[in-house]
């Protein structure tokens, strides 16, 4: 045999299966949204650090076909057909007209939503979600969904921006 002829693949060893242990509660260290020093916190103290309302906030029961999964895909469609541009300076005094489960628009960060077809998916229930409708929720909002991207989740339902003279003490 020449030397090209006699190649044989190396034999490993087994190989070993890694004890894997939840990494979370072993001393892993993630940085808190509520650090204000941007320090890294580790795991254990994550749920400790976050906001006691957050904390004990609950979800309530939704309809089949109504889960989180549901309303992304719904958005992602939805988001395509509408190809949302909105309006500008919309009045607060406007806003506050749609308040009820029929026609709800809120006010997060600046920008306007209409907020009815999401209120069956909001996994905190209607009602939680109707606590902002006719208002600026952005420090509700805040309260309990800080790390949650709403601008994704509510793009095609996107009104406008808030006119900046009508949102002075319009915060709820």
């Amino acid at each position: 045999m020449t030397g090209a002829d006699s190649f044989s693949f190396p034999r490993l060893s087994e190989p070993t299966t890694p004890t894997i242990q939840n990494a979370l509660l072993k001393g892993s260290t993630v940085t808190h949204a509520s650090s204000t020093s941007g320090s890294i916190l580790p795991a254990k103290q994550v749920a400790a650090a976050r906001p006691k309302e957050a904390a004990n906030r609950q979800k309530v029961p939704l309809e089949a076909g109504c889960s989180q999964m549901d309303w992304l895909r719904r958005v992602g469609k939805r988001s395509k057909e509408t190809g949302v541009s909105g309006r500008q300076d919309i009045p607060m005094s406007e806003v506050k007209q749609h308040c009820t489960k029929e026609d709800a628009w809120t006010v997060l960060r600046g920008k306007v939503y209409n907020i009815t077809p999401y209120l069956k998916f909001h996994p905190g229930g209607k009602e939680m979600l109707m606590k902002g409708a006719g208002k600026d929720c952005t420090s509700l909002f805040q309260k309990y969904h800080a790390w949650v991207n709403a601008d994704m989740l509510l793009k095609a339902d996107y009104i406008g921006t808030l006119d900046p003279a009508s949102a002075a003490g319009a915060k709820s």
